[in-house]
């Protein structure tokens, strides 16, 4: 004998599928900018200014004969100081300050 639920099965069908409706096409618009992008291409070209980079790159031999005679002292005691104070920072003999 048939029960309601072998019922409810054989009667029941499947899902519709949506579907889109075909709608008539609208007419075309006018595009908004009517200009012609070259023409706007060769005006920026033509506004824009040139910029010349003249980089001179200078070696260390270069710098150092520009040094002066207090320079050439007083550099080689600064780099001595500061590896002073990391020598004895890492050796924690002395708090160094900053």
């Amino acid at each position: 004998m048939p029960t309601a639920t072998a019922a409810k099965k054989s009667t029941t069908t499947s899902r519709k599928r949506r579907t889109r409706k075909v709608t008539a096409t609208a007419p075309k618009s006018a595009p908004l900018n009517t200009t012609p992008v070259t023409k706007i291409m060769e005006e920026v070209k033509a506004e824009a200014p040139k910029v010349e980079t003249n980089v001179s790159t200078k070696t260390w031999i270069e710098r150092a004969k520009e040094l002066d005679g207090f320079d050439v002292i007083m550099i080689p005691l600064l780099f001595l100081e500061a590896g002073t104070k990391e020598l004895l920072k890492a050796l924690g003999q002395i708090k160094v300050p900053a």
